[in-house]
């Protein structure tokens, strides 16, 4: 039995036909792969920048001589003193150190969140640089704050956030 020819050459175009539409498929599979790739390595990345920002922030905060005292303590009048300067300072502050982030000490020395200025100086607790605004990623690192009136150290938390 003879086969006939013309079905030879359909099938032949058929199996053409299949083999490109895989390797159409294919090429679609993997420039979709990669790019979502590059999305996810992108979106780590500035994950990774943001946590970088918020930890040099943090020892910024800790080790800057304007806000520590000789014993390397966040010094309570000096916390009070940026917190009153109020927008400015804040203004003044995310200039030198860049935008979009805060910081927020809170002394556990004292019940609830009493925050400070120099109407309710000492008898306050919580420092706010800069106000935080919704959505954020922050990190809480432990301190001292030297209570100056008292001459006392309080054990306190230090909440550095940027805004995503």
């Amino acid at each position: 039995m003879e086969r006939n020819p013309a079905r030879k050459g359909q099938s032949e175009i058929m199996e053409y036909i299949v083999m490109v539409v895989l390797i159409v498929a294919a090429i679609i599979a993997i420039i979709l792969f990669l790019s979502w790739w590059s999305i996810m390595q992108i979106e780590m990345q500035g994950s990774k920048n943001q946590n970088d920002k918020i930890v040099s922030l943090g020892q910024m905060i800790m080790g800057d001589y304007m806000l520590i005292n000789e014993q390397a303590m966040l010094d309570d009048a000096k916390l009070t003193s940026l917190v009153s300067m109020s927008s400015e300072g804040c203004e003044r502050l995310q200039a030198l150190l860049g935008a979009n982030w805060y910081a927020k000490i809170k002394s556990l020395d004292m019940e609830g969140d009493i925050p400070c200025t120099w109407g309710n100086y000492p008898d306050c607790n919580s420092w706010t640089i800069c106000e935080y605004k919704e959505p954020h990623i922050a990190q809480v690192f432990p301190v001292n704050v030297y209570r100056k009136l008292s001459d006392k150290a309080a054990l306190a938390v230090l909440e550095v956030g940027v805004y995503t």
